[in-house]
């Protein structure tokens, strides 16, 4: 199963595995009423560079709420309203859509997508505001507890044993990995890169990792400007 979005930006020799936090962001609801029927989603943004900002205010056409964008982790879960919602990125608190700035960062989430990630990217093109929002739709099933969403975000293809489960994973691409192991425990993480997909592919990492069978997990490989990517994955223990 592939999952697409808008664009890739490329920009990270180590392996990370990030437990991600529990906190919630809401937009509108207050902190102590998210339930597991709720519209959600959570904001990464895996390639961010030093001069981009660290959190903006996200507005869903009624209320602005500030933002995290992190780059080592998910932000906190987002509850988001019904329907059919444009959301905007801005670098003020936004009261009234008329004060949108006409170039800010926007997407729009389809009435049926019930539980997203929003891929946040560099976009140097936009003076208002260097981001592009991604949707990455994971509702209906498309991603299990157990089963890992990579992006691969470098030049390079990557295969990988996990455990039970195989990866093979296309420069600019995404790809589905089942669960590595029955049950939550230790597996072994085996990372081969075939440079700019030519020649012979070359171990680049053998690891021992945590697996949560409760947990989705989404990974990342990112490009650090050297001869190794950045390889490494979260987990997301929303409901």
């Amino acid at each position: 199963m592939k999952f697409c979005i808008a664009t890739f930006a490329a920009a990270f020799c180590l392996i990370c595995f990030s437990h991600a936090q529990s906190e919630k962001e809401r937009i509108p609801k207050t902190d102590t009423d998210i339930s597991s029927g709720d519209r959600t989603f959570r904001i990464v943004f895996p390639e961010r560079p030093n001069s981009s900002p660290k959190s903006a205010y996200l507005f869903d056409g009624k209320e602005s709420q500030l933002v995290s964008l992190p780059s080592m982790n998910f932000s906190r879960v987002i509850a988001i309203r019904n329907g059919e919602v444009m959301l905007y990125l801005t670098d003020e608190k936004i009261t009234d859509p008329e004060n949108v700035p006409p170039n800010a960062p926007r997407l729009r989430i389809p009435e049926e997508v019930r539980e997203f990630y929003i891929l946040m990217t560099p976009d140097t093109s936009n003076a208002t505001l260097p981001l592009r929002m991604n949707l990455v739709n994971t509702s209906d099933g498309k991603l299990s507890p157990g089963e890992t969403l990579w992006f691969n975000l470098t030049g390079h293809r990557v295969i990988a044993k996990l455990g039970d489960s195989k990866l093979s994973v296309s420069p600019k691409s995404s790809s589905l990995t089942k669960d590595p192991a029955p049950e939550s425990g230790y597996y072994r993480a085996e990372f081969a890169l075939q440079a700019d997909e030519k020649g012979q592919f070359r171990k680049i990492a053998d690891q021992k990792w945590w697996h949560d069978a409760k947990s989705r997990h989404v990974g990342f490989i990112v490009d650090t400007g050297g001869r190794l990517p950045k390889i490494y994955c979260f987990r997301d223990f929303r409901l």
